[in-house]
């Protein structure tokens, strides 16, 4: 965490391009304590712009008001972009730097999006992962996560059982229903996020049903060559089911190293990112960096060629525990509410940022568009290490709970709504 968040507190932080806000600057400690003798002044600088430009109109300059301890000043930041906030103190005749703190301005239709981290894709001891459902959940909230879906191999109820394992305790944190689909007769796996069914059982009580169906669209189908026709039929048949049960359609994984070859044939690829009959692509998750780079490579091509796929990141984890994919690639969604519907309309109105960090590294990879990226990495830098450390706190509550411990329940029952609270408090007030 940045030395600055640890020193002083400045709230809101995300302000809008449409009105005045007040602003306070609270010091975290007697060390960087504020004096009501002392004259203070904010220097307010959009970053977006050069120095040279600055100098030619200067910084907006504003005085800042002592009350109770804390430093208050009103702004109107009407371009969307992020703000360097100098806080300088005087001294006789010269003004002397405190710190300098952030703010970001962001236009209407982004200001009233909030940013949930989340994973789309991670498997559980119930197919071939490691720990229990309702451990994963837990491991995940620890990590800073604010949804999850289970997804195990061809099965639903997993993700039931993690939902159902915290449905008593009132948490931000949230658990929505998936499951990975391995459709018969084909190697191609897609993600199945949010739906109120199994798309699998629909396969394995009615097999005849399914060849009829994947028949009919295989049929009208018009591939190239090199495209392996009633597999795409197939896929082009999940992701119509997964709809049809209120979820979204994920191609997964499509260059992991499946054996010798790569899980989805490179014409296969172009085709569904030029067709997409799929809702989004799984631009990174838990392979090599190699697959990974791969992957983003062949969505940019096909990009430039005009075929932008909404993307998400997942981990496809196999374990929370020192697993070496477990939290390597995830994703921010800008989204109104941490809810299927909303999660679902950021995705397909590429609202997500995908990160990518191999252990080790100090910063992540980020992918997406333009404007949801730049807000991102300012959210990573002076938000989310701030909720990360209340997700950490709930996450280990989760885990002592569902182990039977009812003094966690009743902690979490009072906890649990924090992150909430957090950005509520740094998200302007209209």
């Amino acid at each position: 965490m940045k030395t600055t968040l640890e020193y002083y507190d400045i709230f809101p932080k995300v302000l809008s391009t449409e009105s005045e806000s007040m602003v306070t600057i609270r010091a975290l400690g007697a060390h960087v304590a504020f004096a009501g003798a002392e004259k203070y002044r904010i220097r307010l600088t959009p970053m977006n712009d050069t120095w040279m430009n600055l100098q030619e109109r200067d910084c907006q300059t504003i005085d800042a008001a002592y009350e109770d301890g804390a430093l208050h000043f009103f702004c109107h930041p009407t371009s969307e972009q992020q703000y360097a906030v100098l806080l300088q103190k005087q001294k006789g005749e010269i003004w002397v730097q405190c710190c300098e703190l952030r703010i970001y301005a962001l236009r209407p239709d982004f200001f009233r999006l909030r940013p949930f981290r989340g994973d789309m894709h991670c498997h559980t001891c119930r197919s071939d992962g490691a720990e229990a459902p309702a451990i994963v959940a837990a491991n995940y909230r620890k990590a800073g996560f604010d949804f999850l879906s289970v997804t195990d191999h061809g099965q639903y109820a997993p993700s039931l059982e993690a939902i159902r394992a915290y449905e008593a305790i009132p948490m931000s944190f949230r658990l929505f229903c998936g499951e990975e689909v391995h459709p018969p007769g084909i190697n191609s796996h897609t993600i199945h996020f949010g739906g109120d069914y199994s798309v699998n059982d629909l396969f394995r009580k009615k097999p005849e049903q399914y060849e009829r169906e994947v028949d009919i669209i295989e049929q009208d189908l018009h591939v190239p060559p090199q495209v392996n026709a009633r597999e795409c039929a197939s896929l082009i048949w999940v992701y119509q089911k997964i709809r049809e049960a209120g979820g979204m359609s994920v191609m997964a994984h499509p260059c992991w190293i499946q054996g010798e070859a790569y899980h989805i044939s490179r014409a296969m690829y172009e085709y569904l990112i030029r067709t997409q009959p799929f809702d989004a692509l799984e631009l990174t998750c838990g392979q090599s960096l190699a697959e990974n780079q791969l992957q983003i490579s062949l969505w940019q091509q096909m990009r430039e060629e005009g075929h932008a796929a909404p993307v998400v990141g997942s981990s496809d984890s196999h374990g929370t525990v020192n697993s070496q994919w477990f939290g390597l690639s995830k994703m921010i969604v800008l989204a109104e509410k941490c809810e299927k519907d909303a999660i679902i309309a950021a995705v397909k109105a590429r609202r997500t940022v995908v990160l990518e960090q191999y252990h080790g590294e100090e910063y992540p990879r980020v992918y997406g568009e333009n404007r949801a990226l730049e807000f991102v990495l300012f959210l990573l830098a002076e938000y989310m290490p701030l909720h990360d450390e209340l997700c950490y706190e709930e996450g280990r509550l989760m885990k002592e709970y569902v182990c039977g411990d009812r003094a966690a329940g009743a902690l979490l029952r009072q906890l649990g709504r924090r992150t909430e609270a957090l950005s509520e408090k740094y998200w302007a007030q209209p």
